[in-house]
């Protein structure tokens, strides 16, 4: 098959000519590894005369990302071997100033605080909106959005993330105009969506929608190796000329790996050619399944219903609460009896990412895992989290996170750690959304919660066997 991949083309070409390399990496073109590393490390190179630099890419790097930007609908493209969180970084830095201030949905990922953190810039956050009766986090409302803008003029940049893990675009479109009609770079974590370009019957790219600046993960959703991402700068960005690429620049490896960036290539190359017949035959499996999902005692399939949002077809969200089971526990049982590993599970949803890459047979070991885990149902669900998901108010600030993670810190019994200052990010893992930040005050509410999702089989990055870092008091 021809396939117009510039970047594997290229190495298949270099390999193809059994070279002796006296150059990195240090197992010779496969050689000194071992299994089925040694195919891969066929194609493992460095740069050499040929390979171009992704720092200063004037070759096939280049070829390969205006390809990208292309197919993206973007007016440049840069290809991260860092994952989404090098991008988001990128971004935030190419966006706003040391110090300076930007508006983000509390719903963040951990990397955006982490981005934030090292700028020591002023974070405003808004909250989500949060439904109720599925237990989903529906997105950043717009007037909240301009409520805010109103009152912080001095904001530098406005960050959203869209879509959300659970697949829940929200309409962010008139977001976008109301920031750029106040001259604000409108910047994006989409790396739930990369596959939206391909498919009209997905919620529509941020790009399409007027971002100044987005960034995906390949990875997450199409046929690219982990740590595969794009960032993209939108056609009219509002942002400096050659900013965003310095910081990508500044901030990514500078061995990147040639094997990742023809994944990045051949899924482009894919998707391009045959993304929208792939997903309109993804479609039509998810609608055999939901047929026979609705037969299933014990078992829902969650989506929001609100007009304020679109969601991905493609991100399929359980719940098993009628047959009085979490979502730790129905993602247990799915892997332990059926083999079947979800992408992520929370106390009221297990969360599954079906690609076109999934089979018809795939679909039905999916349903007969999902009988076999609603067998396991014990009755009555104990709703323990009757307070929402998502706190309904911000914690109290005590300090800038960026000066927060330099001050003297101790590890404390994490029930002792009421009224106490964070010196971390405390983030339930998977999804993670931080629920505290560093130089926020910890609550009574949020220990109780905290505890709760450990106690009920959840993972919680930063607290290390039942002890939280705080600020040393003075």
């Amino acid at each position: 098959m021809n396939m117009n991949t510039p970047i594997y083309n290229m190495l298949l070409k270099y390999s193809g000519k059994r070279p002796l390399p006296f150059h990195m990496p240090g197992h010779v073109m496969g050689r000194g590894l071992a299994g089925l590393l040694k195919d891969a490390g066929s194609l493992d190179i460095t740069e050499i005369p040929g390979s171009d630099s992704l720092h200063d890419p004037d070759g096939v790097i280049k070829e390969a990302q205006n390809l990208a930007a292309r197919a993206f609908g973007a007016a440049n493209t840069y290809f991260s071997v860092n994952g989404s969180s090098l991008g988001i970084h990128a971004m935030i830095h190419a966006a706003i100033r040391p110090g300076g201030k930007i508006l983000v949905n509390r719903d963040a990922h951990t990397s955006v605080i982490n981005a934030i953190s090292i700028l020591r810039a002023e974070p405003v956050y808004i909250l989500p909106d949060y439904d109720k009766n599925t237990h989903l986090n529906l997105g950043c409302r717009q007037d909240d959005l301009i409520s805010v803008l109103s009152q912080y003029r001095d904001i530098e940049a406005v960050f959203m993330t869209r879509p959300n893990y659970y697949g829940v675009a929200s309409h962010i479109g008139s977001m976008i105009e109301a920031a750029r009609s106040r001259g604000i770079p409108f910047l994006v974590d989409e790396a739930h969506g990369a596959h939206f370009s391909f498919s009209g019957l997905f919620p529509q790219p941020v790009l399409e929608l007027g971002a100044d600046a987005c960034v995906q993960s390949l990875h997450k959703t199409l046929p690219a190796m982990t740590q595969t991402a794009l960032v993209h700068e939108g056609s009219s960005s509002l942002l400096d000329k050659g900013r965003l690429f310095k910081y990508m620049s500044m901030l990514q490896t500078t061995s990147p790996s040639y094997v990742l960036m023809a994944s990045i290539d051949i899924a482009r190359e894919i998707m391009e050619q045959r993304g929208e017949e792939l997903y309109d035959a993804l479609y039509k499996r998810i609608e055999v399944f939901g047929r026979e999902l609705s037969k299933i005692d014990g078992v829902r399939r969650i989506k929001p219903d609100n007009p304020s949002v679109d969601t991905d077809f493609s991100r399929i969200v359980l719940s098993f609460e009628s047959s009085g089971l979490t979502g730790f526990e129905a993602e247990r049982i799915f892997r332990e009896s059926s083999g079947i590993v979800a992408e992520m599970a929370d106390y009221y949803h297990l969360v599954l990412i079906a690609t076109p890459f999934h089979t018809d047979e795939d679909f039905e070991a999916l349903l007969k895992g999902i009988q076999e885990v609603a067998r396991h149902g014990k009755g009555t669900f104990d709703d323990k989290f009757s307070f929402v998901g998502i706190p309904d108010s911000l914690p109290e600030r005590a300090m800038n996170p960026g000066d927060a993670i330099e001050m003297p810190a101790e590890y404390i019994d994490l029930n002792s750690a009421s009224g106490r200052i964070s010196a971390a990010t405390i983030t339930p893992y998977p999804p993670g959304i931080p629920l505290v930040y560093p130089g926020e005050v910890i609550s009574g509410e949020l220990v109780r919660m905290l505890s709760e999702i450990q106690g009920s089989g959840g993972r919680v990055h930063g607290i290390m066997d039942g002890r939280i870092q705080v600020i040393v008091k003075a």
